[in-house]
């Protein structure tokens, strides 16, 4: 059975270069690709509508022009559980690579792997979406757990600073290309890091622990999430 791959990356070298590798496997199909996170959600949303022969996988860029690759890992993720998310990136950090987990990839492959290497993760990824498999994860996952509870993911922190400056989550969401219950989640995890029970004791603690900078004076904090 044929398995179908869309690639998002905003650089179209990159692109056509992981297309090439991919369609010279027999097994496997390029159906699309895009150059920006919007035409990235686009052609997710319509394949996912329409449906494909055989397994689909995205191969997505953590960065991207108009926002963060991740975000389309997560909206897709929530939309299914069957296609196989395998985020392609240039950065070599526990912070990426945790929240490539955390959005619901199937799998992590850095830009500078050998080929060999995607391919073996596109594969794994279309046999078990929900498996995430990465170099490097073990230790990862162990200085994640080494770490002080208050420390916050990158994109936590991200959230955290839209809710100092006083956004809503709506706000938060389209500022983050979030849907609201994935910001929602990510406060709920805020909260929990930090021991509060609503924004204004979360933006206390914060502050506090110098994870942001003290900008309430005129923002009139409610307790609302």
């Amino acid at each position: 059975m044929t398995l179908s791959v869309v690639l998002v990356d905003d650089h179209a070298v990159v692109r056509e270069g992981v297309a090439a590798m991919l369609e010279a496997q027999e097994d496997i199909e390029v159906v699309g690709q895009a150059g920006s996170l919007a035409e990235g959600n686009a052609l997710v949303d319509r394949l996912l509508s329409t449906g494909v022969n055989g397994p689909l996988v995205a191969v997505i860029d953590v960065t991207m022009p108009d926002g963060s690759g991740l975000s389309l890992v997560r909206s897709a993720r929530e939309r299914s559980k069957a296609i196989g998310l395998v985020v392609l990136t240039m950065l070599d950090d526990d912070s990426s690579l945790l929240e490539a987990l955390d959005a619901g990839a199937s799998a992590l492959v850095r830009k500078s792997a050998p080929s060999e290497q995607v391919i073996s993760a596109v594969r794994r990824a279309a046999q078990m979406p929900l498996e995430f498999s990465a170099s490097g994860l073990a230790e990862a996952m162990r200085r994640r757990s080494d770490s002080p509870q208050t420390s916050l993911t990158a994109r936590e922190a991200e959230v955290l600073k839209l809710l100092v400056e006083g956004a809503s989550v709506a706000q938060v969401g389209r500022a983050l290309f979030m849907s609201p219950s994935t910001v929602k989640t990510h406060i709920g995890k805020i909260y929990e890091k930090l021991g509060a029970h609503n924004r204004a004791s979360a933006v206390i603690a914060a502050v506090r622990l110098g994870l942001v900078a003290d900008n309430r004076s005129s923002r009139g904090l409610s307790g609302s999430p």
